[in-house]
């Protein structure tokens, strides 16, 4: 959901804002697409789903009696909040306890306070590493303690394992988003295909280069002040050559970002990234160019690119702010080709859970409610992100993008690769965003780049 972005620290709140802003606008399903009968706040859900949502509420609380309220903060604020908030209530419905649900883009900053003071929320929403993190000072609620069968019933063990410490499950994901080539059908005429290489979308690269044909959109946000959008491109060419293995010890710092095969990642993002001739705007001009609207070149009349490296909500950042958008026909996605085919199925993603520091019967119920396969499906049916339920039918989705995405991620082939942007601590991932943009300006500085971000981990 919104990340919006492990010996693990946390997660920047640069990032924060980059991925909640990203996901901010990606949340922008049309009235038509959430129409039912059942809302909450604004947002409305179809009657069946909210129904089936307080049932599975009813039957997890059994005959306990709760009450009281639960304090929950993460990232999403505005539609995004109001979506989440109509999401608790159902649960609200069947339990009469209050969920207090705060969002902000300083959501890290506010928690990390909270912490720091000896008053931490009930639950919280951020990225895998920072639960990592405090789990090494709080004793977090263990998930797999009292619900590990439904678990285990929902969720392949490739995202189990993504939100689990030393084997336990501690974190629910409510929303999951991977990261995908985008692309226009009817003006894309690179590679396609299972057995698609990343080579081959590099020599079309330069061949629609070589034909004055720009290849790509490669939006980095603006300025100086962002690169997060290459730092997934880099990670997701990083996995598709190196594997999830070797992507979670570049991310938990086993693997050193000077070594040979993170310079390599670098440098094959730059074979596009760092020449004019490859991307909308030339290298200058993706640098300023926001991520809301910098993919829209894809459905520009004419096109101004064929190609965008970017989330699960890059359909959504494009419908919400370009026209004429015909999912299917002039936008779609693919997996991101491999350098090696045996990490094809090999996939970044930029995700969040919720985790508790409070044990309660309340608390115990309302992460029960979050994972359940009835909450999942009234969340998937907003069209807003995709969820990583196994159990949650395509269907459930309007979108016919979204339906695409749960059937080509969520099954038991995938493997998920996190990266040093979900388990990297504040100042690494500051420092890599920095360097992208600084790699960009002066392909020549790649091997300071990459010392620098080394020192930050290093806490030099």
């Amino acid at each position: 959901m919104s990340h919006s972005s492990k010996t693990v620290r946390h997660l920047s709140a640069l990032t924060a804002l980059v991925l909640a802003g990203a996901l901010g606008l990606a949340g922008c399903a049309s009235d038509e697409q959430a129409a039912g009968s059942g809302s909450s706040g604004g947002v409305t859900f179809d009657k069946k789903l909210v129904d089936a949502a307080v049932a599975k509420a009813k039957s997890i609380v059994g005959d306990k009696k709760l009450s009281g309220s639960l304090s929950v903060m993460g990232d999403n604020s505005g539609s995004e909040g109001a979506l989440l908030q109509a999401f608790y209530k159902p649960f609200t419905d069947a339990t009469g306890v209050k969920v207090n649900y705060t969002g902000s883009g300083d959501n890290l900053n506010v928690v990390q306070s909270r912490v720091a003071a000896g008053n931490p929320p009930d639950l919280v929403t951020t990225a895998p590493g920072v639960m990592r993190q405090y789990s090494t000072t709080h004793k977090l609620l263990n998930l797999s303690s009292f619900m590990s069968d439904e678990l285990n019933g929902s969720y392949t063990k490739s995202v189990l394992d993504t939100a689990s410490i030393d084997g336990k499950v501690y974190g629910v994901y409510q929303g999951f988003n991977n990261i995908e080539l985008w692309y226009n059908p009817e003006s894309y005429t690179g590679p396609k295909g299972d057995s698609a290489t990343w080579q081959q979308v590099q020599d079309w690269t330069e061949k629609e280069g070589a034909a004055g044909k720009t290849a790509w959109c490669n939006a980095q946000g603006g300025g100086t002040s962002n690169g997060y959008p290459g730092e997934l491109f880099i990670e997701a060419l990083f996995a598709k050559k190196y594997g999830a293995q070797a992507t979670e010890d570049w991310g938990t710092g086993k693997l050193s970002w000077t070594s040979p095969q993170v310079k390599d990642a670098f440098q094959t993002f730059g074979a596009i990234a760092t020449h004019d001739q490859y991307v909308n705007g030339g290298v200058k001009g993706s640098l300023s160019q926001d991520t809301g609207t910098g993919s829209n070149g894809l459905v520009a009349e004419p096109p101004t690119c064929q190609a965008v490296v970017w989330g699960s909500w890059t359909g959504g950042l494009i419908a919400g702010s370009a026209k004429g958008v015909e999912p299917g026909k002039n936008l779609d996605f693919m997996k991101i080709p491999a350098s090696e085919p045996q990490y094809a199925n090999t996939e970044t993603y930029s995700a969040e859970v919720t985790y508790a520091f409070k044990d309660s019967p309340e608390t115990r119920a309302f992460l029960q409610y979050l994972a359940s396969d009835q909450a999942q499906a009234l969340l998937a049916s907003a069209n807003h992100w995709p969820v990583s339920n196994k159990n949650v039918s395509p269907d459930t989705y309007t979108d016919p993008i979204l339906q695409s995405i749960s059937k080509t991620y969520f099954g038991a082939d995938t493997q998920l690769a996190a990266g040093p942007a979900l388990l990297s601590k504040t100042a690494v991932i500051t420092g890599a965003a920095k360097g992208v943009v600084q790699y960009l300006q002066d392909p020549s500085s790649l091997d300071s780049v990459l010392q620098q971000i080394q020192d930050l981990e290093d806490g030099k």
